[in-house]
């Protein structure tokens, strides 16, 4: 597997660009804004194609350089269901921070839990993690050992629960139920700061120590 990552926009929002070796398809996990001409050059670069744009989730921060990717790469816009109003209707942001203009987008296609996502040989398992978002998803390819998660959990945290449509309930199930679940050396690709493992968080993350706690409770 190939894996580059730039970061991007005023919250520092990673966006990933994935390739398969052998066929040399790619797809890329999110878009914040001002990421666009770097992922399309990186790929040029590296002789990919981008098949695929994925948000996992429609905050604008991640999603921003949508159309401008788009144009440059004819890619297919992929998101859950449950965000796409998002990207329809960027105004609706205002509420979580939107610092400029957004172009509305329609996505191509939507990702649904338990669906599979191919990339040339890799094959990335989509969850459904509403919490952060209603819509957010996780991407998790188990034969590399990685998984895109956005801002659903990050190294030492988690992802804010007081936005419209959060759930500090909701979160903390998709946490339990979607990352506490894979392999202790599988890597944590956040949508902002450093990468982390799934072992490192369970053993040092306040908020995941919290959320075990609560399901030990009942």
């Amino acid at each position: 597997m190939k894996l580059f990552s730039f970061t991007s926009g005023p919250y520092e929002t990673h966006a990933y660009l994935v390739g398969d070796e052998t066929s040399s398809e790619a797809m890329v996990v999110d878009a914040p804004p001002g990421s666009a001409a770097q992922l399309a050059e990186a790929a040029r670069k590296h002789r990919l194609t981008i098949r695929h744009i994925v948000n996992t989730h429609g905050h604008w921060d991640h999603m921003a350089d949508n159309a401008a990717l788009k144009r440059l790469t004819g890619a297919a816009l992929l998101c859950h269901n449950d965000d796409e109003v998002l990207l329809r209707e960027p105004e609706r942001m205002r509420a979580f921070g939107l610092m400029e203009p957004v172009e509305a987008m329609t996505a191509d296609r939507h990702l649904s839990h338990g669906d599979t996502l191919f990339v040339g040989a890799l094959a990335f398992r989509v969850a459904h993690c509403p919490g952060h978002s209603p819509g957010l998803i996780v991407l998790h390819e188990p034969k590399e050992k990685v998984c895109f998660c956005g801002d659903l959990i990050f190294a030492g945290s988690v992802g804010r629960t007081d936005f419209p449509g959060g759930s500090w309930a909701a979160l903390a199930k998709s946490i339990r139920e979607s990352i506490l679940i894979l392999p202790d050396d599988t890597r944590l690709l956040c949508g902002h700061g450093p990468a982390t493992t799934v072992g490192r968080e369970r053993a040092t993350n306040p908020f995941v120590r919290q959320i075990l706690a609560e399901s030990q409770r009942g």
